[in-house]
């Protein structure tokens, strides 16, 4: 199955930059290996916020939840990370089906 995700990510107040950043750099290292393992198809930044597009490719929902739960960002910064995940599928499959809808086999 396959997942879109966005993370938003809050600074702490009582977190300096430079402590911020050296979590992401750990969760950076972390979604590269991802990439590399196949997990993780496409993972964007999105430019002057803090935020990160992914789409994730996954068995079932449990293993996106052990996922998200497994990631250095979110067990260290927890509830100033902002998560939205959506199932989705190809468009292509959406498009025939309702081609076949409307014009049959």
């Amino acid at each position: 199955m396959q997942y879109f995700v966005q993370f938003d990510i809050h600074q702490p107040v009582d977190m300096s930059r430079e402590e911020l950043f050296t979590i992401w750099l750990e969760e950076a290292r972390a979604a590269q290996g991802a990439v590399d393992a196949g997990m993780v198809t496409n993972l964007w930044k999105v430019v002057g916020q803090r935020s990160i597009f992914a789409v994730l490719d996954l068995p079932d929902h449990t293993s996106l939840d052990r996922a998200l739960e497994s990631l250095p960002i979110i067990q260290k910064l927890g509830s100033s990370v902002d998560t939205r995940a959506y199932a989705i599928r190809p468009y292509s499959e959406f498009a025939e089906e309702v081609r076949v809808a409307v014009e049959g086999e």
